[in-house]
């Protein structure tokens, strides 16, 4: 596949997750805002991370229903590419309703306002995410090294909008506002995210499928797959992380490191530096050694670097903000690993399945890890209520035990299941 058209795909990636990165890094921090001053927070941050772990569980329904709707759409012998124009500007409306509410508005409005964003953003990004994701499979035609690429493409972008989002959301949101920065990244955003569309190689074509499998008989078929349920544990628990840390960041910087909000971006300078550059051997390792190890590998080292996010706030390495720089460093490579091969994993499974349902296995895969994140942003809610010094560095300890838990369970269930199929490169 041409480096063009990988930047193509991958740009769809970056747009969309610019969104969600905007609306995980400052949803909590905006409901917070207010504290401590005679208006008082918008909202409070707690109720908030609950309220959003009941949207992500119910919106997660939505997912196999998305996954069903692009198999069918492709057994039909069109192009699942098409969906992108039907939902490509639904996140962009949520976002900006999300961040919204004023200071002003009476408690209901402000309530109105946000839950309905919620609602609409998560819908949006189901619609559009999982049949985007899903052409991981339908691009490269069964090709491994291309399917490797697309997924290491996608990879790519959730680091870059993760940077992007850090670096220059925060100056955005000093000098914009919450509301305005959302409508910079979701116009952004927008724009990016019906690239993929012109990425398909030439000569792609989608033939129409005979006895395409119900909704139920495909769900049913990707939830017995045991090897692709080991794939969901080891994933949402670096997922789940990532989570609890693009969260994390803003309170880290300013609570434990003594920094402003603008400080997010020199945390996350180090982490791009490091993280970027992995991606070029992330498909070398795999072709190696196989997805499965590469992994592993990546997560244990996410898992380490995050603990260690959980001591800052000492000048180890000259200051305090230096030290947290190098830690944020050390998690680059981890996270390069984890992203990269997602997708890979997650086709594979889909490839070996009996009816090969590649938009059935990402929808279950985003279900199951939506609710996971949703349970981790709340828990992260809880702690950022707290608001005492101890309970900001758990944030980070808890994100590296995600890790850990993930690695553990996931090569517990490997072992179990040792004669089920696998889901790695011969």
């Amino acid at each position: 596949m041409k480096a063009g058209s990988l930047i193509l795909y991958g740009a769809g990636q970056l747009g969309v997750m610019l969104l969600m990165r905007f609306f995980m890094q400052w949803l909590l921090f905006f409901a917070d805002a207010g504290k401590g001053t005679s208006t008082g927070p918008l909202f409070v941050a707690g109720t908030v991370g609950a309220v959003l772990f009941g949207f992500r569980i119910f919106d997660g329904v939505t997912d196999p229903l998305a996954g069903t709707l692009g198999d069918r759409w492709v057994g039909k012998g069109r192009e699942r590419r098409s969906l992108i124009w039907s939902s490509f500007l639904i996140p962009a409306f949520g976002l900006a309703l999300v961040f919204s509410p004023t200071p002003d508005m009476t408690s209901l409005l402000r309530w109105t306002l946000l839950g309905s964003g919620m609602f609409i953003f998560f819908i949006g990004y189901t619609l559009y995410a999982v049949p985007y994701w899903s052409l991981v499979e339908d691009y490269s035609q069964g090709e491994d090294d291309t399917r490797t690429a697309l997924s290491n493409a996608l990879g790519v972008g959730v680091l870059l909008a993760t940077g992007l989002g850090f670096v220059l959301s925060p100056a955005l949101v000093d000098k914009l506002g919450f509301f305005q920065g959302a409508l910079v990244f979701a116009g952004v955003g927008t724009v990016l995210m019906v690239l993929p569309y012109f990425a398909a190689p030439k000569g792609v074509k989608t033939a129409p499928t005979k006895n395409q499998p119900g909704m139920m008989q495909s769900l049913g078929s990707s939830l017995r797959h045991r090897r692709f349920l080991a794939v969901i544990v080891l994933f949402a628990g670096a997922q789940m992380s990532l989570t609890v840390m693009t969260s994390a960041a803003p309170f880290i910087a300013t609570k434990i490191l003594g920094g402003t909000t603008q400080d997010v971006a020199l945390l996350l300078g180090p982490f791009l530096l490091s993280a970027v550059p992995t991606f070029f051997v992330v498909p070398k390792i795999s072709r190696r050694y196989g997805w499965e190890k590469a992994t592993l590998m990546g997560t244990l080292a996410l898992a380490i670097a995050y603990m260690g996010a959980g001591f800052l706030g000492k000048g180890l390495i000259y200051s305090p903000l230096v030290t947290g720089m190098v830690v944020f460093a050390c998690a680059g490579p981890g996270s390069a690993f984890v992203l990269g091969l997602e997708g890979e994993a997650i086709a594979r499974c889909a490839d070996e399945s009996e009816h090969k349902s590649v938009g059935m296995y990402f929808g279950v895969y985003n279900f199951i890890v939506k609710a996971l994140n949703g349970l981790a942003i709340f828990v992260t809610g809880l702690l950022a209520g707290v608001g005492t010094p101890l309970a900001i560095r758990g944030m980070p300890i808890l994100a590296g035990a995600l890790c850990f838990a993930g690695v553990f369970l996931y090569r517990s269930m490997r072992k179990k299941n040792a004669h089920s199929t696998e889901c790695v490169r011969p």
